[in-house]
């Protein structure tokens, strides 16, 4: 008759799994979130030390005035006629990307508001102009 020792048939559990799982895990989540460091800035704007040059000729430009009033490639556009303004430059030059020129003491919300509208307007790239120090 053959006896079978205890300590020989224990039940063990292998970890190499688990722990394959848990570094694929920890190397998804860092990989896929964002670290956004908010916090309040003091900022100068426009001016900024690394100016790009001017608009190339293909831009299309937005220009936003002091007192929030919009003009696009020189005509003067009222702020609920943007999107519609900005669909037309759209359809008529597809390939050119839109530069916003805003006044220094231009407010924040007139900025937003070209941006938006440039999306809505189907825009893929908005360019800001700033000026150098």
């Amino acid at each position: 008759m053959r006896f079978v020792r205890r300590g020989d048939n224990e039940p063990s559990i292998n970890l190499t799994p688990l722990i394959d799982v848990v570094f694929i895990l920890l190397i998804f989540f860092m990989v896929s979130t964002r670290f956004v460091d908010e916090q309040e800035l003091t900022l100068e704007l426009p001016a900024a030390s690394a100016a790009q040059p001017e608009a190339t000729p293909t831009d299309l430009t937005i220009n936003v005035s002091r007192d929030g009033r919009y003009q696009i490639e020189g005509h003067v556009v009222p702020a609920t006629q943007l999107v519609a303004s900005l669909r037309a430059l759209r359809a008529q030059y597809p390939q050119r990307s839109l530069r916003v020129r805003a006044d220094g003491d231009a407010r924040h919300q007139a900025v937003v508001r070209v941006m938006d509208a440039a999306s809505t307007a189907g825009f893929a790239r908005v360019d800001i102009a700033t000026r150098a120090h």
